[in-house]
Order: C-alpha cells, then sequence, then structure tokens
C-alpha cells in the first residue's frame, strides 16, 4: 500500500489534482457546506483549512523532492511551497467574498491556511535533516 502511495505522489497529476481539489471545496456555495451534527463543531473549518493547505505543501513537497537534491535548493522550494499555499489561501478568500454565494471572507481562515501550509513545509524540513 506504501508503495503505491509513494507512485501516486511522484507524478504531478496528485498534488495537481488537491490543489484543484481544495479550490472546488473552497469555492462550493455556502448553501452546500453542511451546517448540521459533525460539521456543526465551532472550529471544525478551520481544523479542515489547515488540513487542506497543509497537505496541499506536503503532497507538492514530496513530488520536488524527485528532483531536487540539493539541500539548500530543496529548503527554498518548501518556502516557496509554503508561500505557494499561503497566497493561494488569500486569493480563495477574495473568491469567497466576491464570488462565492453565501461565502464570505473570513481572515481567521487566511491565518488557518498559512498555519497549515507552514507546518507542513517545517514538517519537510525537519525529514530532510535541512536547518
Amino acid at each position: 500500500m506504501l508503495a503505491l502511495f509513494q507512485r501516486l505522489i511522484s507524478h504531478k497529476f496528485f498534488p495537481a489534482a488537491w490543489t484543484i481539489f481544495t479550490i472546488f471545496l473552497l469555492c462550493l456555495p455556502g448553501s452546500m457546506v453542511p451546517g448540521t451534527g459533525f460539521f456543526r463543531i465551532e472550529g471544525l473549518d478551520k481544523i479542515v483549512h489547515v488540513f487542506l493547505f497543509g497537505t496541499n505543501v506536503l503532497f507538492w513537497g514530496w513530488f520536488a523532492k524527485k528532483f531536487v537534491s540539493d539541500p539548500k535548493k530543496l529548503r527554498n522550494v518548501f518556502i516557496m511551497l509554503a508561500l505557494y499555499g499561503i497566497l493561494l489561501g488569500i486569493i480563495m478568500e477574495f473568491v469567497q467574498r466576491d464570488y462565492v454565494p453565501n461565502r464570505s471572507f473570513d481572515v481567521y481562515d487566511i491565518i488557518a491556511d498559512a498555519v497549515g501550509a507552514m507546518a507542513a513545509a517545517i514538517y519537510l524540513r525537519s525529514k530532510q535533516g535541512i536547518v
């Protein structure tokens, strides 16, 4: 199973598909976002943001490790991926505010996106032994 997962993430399709999936979820109209039962837990949406953006950076980082062997360059790639994740989160908040029905701008979502992206980059760096 692990070998299959490693093969999946070694192709650009996997992180690209996750990015598209994340954007899709963030563009769902507010009326389609569950608000009852389990989904009613306060703060759950922030956990979802941390997960979506952290996983996005992880997948792109694992993909990038195939092509970059120099530790300094790899460190820079991880930093750029975290910045990309933060920028994507900011852009998506404006998209939600201006174009997605029943969705709004939330600075705390941006913070959650940034936390997820930075945590993933830090994790990637630590697993590579990069300081």
